[in-house]
């Protein structure tokens, strides 16, 4: 029988300590929005900057999708988000956070079209004419959830759905096994690993599909 040295414990030891220490960092590093924009009405800048990279991407898109200009789109961007930091404190409730950024985010999309009252003068409770058909908002709501869900699942299983799945091309699964240094034959089971990762990631979001 193998005799183990107590150094070789030790740094066993160690090493799995430190795997469950980042294993338990990762889980905790995610914040709901309910906390996050707590935390930016506390003042916590480390948090105001979490919310706009979360949310980045979703309110850049919203104008690009109605064909304006990268540009404008950057307007919009800037303009959505000085809202934001005005009026986060009358936000009656914290989960709807992404739904209001799209509202908002619309509104100053179609601004640039027509004459509207700026989003900032609006009420949350009016009623409100300009907002996006409510079927475009939770559509736009569930893609917003599925995005944050790859940026949380890790570089290896995100890298193989995005590949498989996002990518404009159509999957090449010898080219896919290559860049990922997989066999052909993994990418199977892999997939279907990461996707049971995905799915525990997007009912901790509170993703639903059927919404």
């Amino acid at each position: 029988m193998q005799v183990v040295e107590s150094s070789e414990l030790d740094a066993l030891a160690k090493k799995r300590h430190n795997a469950t220490r980042v294993a338990r960092l990762e889980r905790t590093a995610y914040r709901a929005d309910s906390e996050l924009v707590q935390q930016c009405l506390d003042g916590d800048q480390a948090a105001w900057k979490e919310l706009v990279s979360r949310y980045a991407r979703l309110v850049y898109s919203i104008p690009r999708r109605y064909g304006l200009a990268a540009t404008d789109a950057d307007d919009v961007f800037q303009n959505v988000f000085t809202i934001v930091f005005r009026r986060l404190g009358t936000l009656r409730n914290e989960t709807r956070l992404t739904a209001w950024l799209i509202t908002v985010t619309h509104r100053e999309t179609m601004r640039l079209g027509k004459v509207l009252p700026r989003s900032d003068e609006l009420d949350e409770s009016a009623p409100d004419d300009d907002a996006p058909p409510l079927d475009q908002v939770q559509a736009w709501e569930r893609q917003h959830l599925v995005h944050l869900a790859l940026d949380q699942l890790g570089p290896p299983c995100r890298e193989l759905v995005t590949a498989l799945f996002l990518d404009s091309e159509t999957p090449n699964y010898e080219k896919i096994a290559a860049r990922l240094g997989l066999a052909v034959g993994g990418i199977g089971p892999t997939r279907a690993r990461c996707f049971r990762k995905l799915e525990a990631i997007l009912i901790a979001l509170g993703f639903d599909a059927g919404s």
